[in-house]
């Protein structure tokens, strides 16, 4: 098992193990098409162009288990959708019918995002695991811990001492290894779909 830098190859099979891992997480919003696939491929390849140094994915045997992307300054995400037009794009993509997203769609995802600001205005900046994610036949192997430990040590060889996820309440599994790794609760946020729990690492 060996835990590397992605590469724009591996984007693809990137977004199709978000759309594994998390797909109650999208059929509560959308069912799963190839057209959604597309809108989330998408959007990885934007955090692979801002954060491409802290994204790193899982191989072994020559195959792709696993990823975690890790934000050094989330700042840097929503001025690079802006100036580089992807918000443009994405817009247009939409209203041309190209993601698969209905009105009524689009404004529950517009309305989740404005939750998720809500909880960005009122928390400490900080270093953030923005997305970390196992195959589901590749889950219970260890290898969601091994892809945290290289994202907390790339965060801190940036000198960055503080970093934050959002983990939900009845994901205990996960819950337990963030707090092995040594992230404390401190407060809860919620979206459409309902709570979250708000974790923190802070180096001494």
């Amino acid at each position: 098992m060996k835990i590397i830098l992605a590469q724009s190859r591996h984007i693809d099979v990137v977004a199709e193990i978000f759309c594994l891992a998390f797909e109650n997480s999208i059929t509560f919003f959308t069912p799963m098409t190839h057209k959604v696939k597309n809108a989330i491929r998408d959007v990885f390849d934007l955090l692979y162009r801002v954060f491409g140094q802290g994204f790193f994915i899982a191989v072994q045997n020559n195959q792709v288990c696993g990823y975690i992307v890790m934000a050094d300054d989330i700042k840097r995400l929503w001025l690079q959708a802006v100036t580089s037009g992807f918000l443009k794009k994405a817009a247009v993509s939409t209203i041309r019918g190209e993601y698969g997203l209905t009105l009524p769609t689009l404004y529950k995802i517009v309305q989740n995002k404005l939750l998720y600001f809500g909880f960005e205005m009122t928390t400490k900046p900080s270093a953030q695991v923005l997305s970390i994610a196992v195959h589901p036949r590749r889950q219970g192997e260890g290898i969601g811990q091994k892809l945290l430990s290289k994202g907390i040590k790339y965060i801190e060889s940036l000198g960055g001492s503080r970093i934050k996820l959002e983990a939900r309440p009845k994901n205990t599994a996960a819950v337990k290894i963030y707090e092995k790794y040594g992230f404390r609760t401190v407060g809860e946020t919620k979206d459409l779909q309902g709570k979250w729990l708000i974790m923190v690492r802070e180096k001494e």
